[in-house]
């Protein structure tokens, strides 16, 4: 299990609910945590950092 600290960039409330909701139906990925003024995700997974990555790029929002 790994841990990584993802910059999300214009992250609203609306689309951090969306990236939580989205990565919690990813089968592997045990926590997640969106911090909405720091514009930054937390994500404990068995993903690589670019598989959380596209996970979190799928619900539209632009992260590094």
């Amino acid at each position: 299990m790994s841990s990584y600290t993802i910059t999300l960039h214009n992250v609203t409330h609306e689309s951090a609910s969306a990236i939580e909701s989205s990565l919690r139906s990813v089968n592997g990925v045990d926590y997640v945590d969106i911090d909405v003024p720091s514009e930054s995700a937390t994500v404990n997974s068995d993903l690589t950092y670019n598989e959380v990555l596209e996970a979190i790029r799928s619900t539209g929002v632009a992260a590094s």
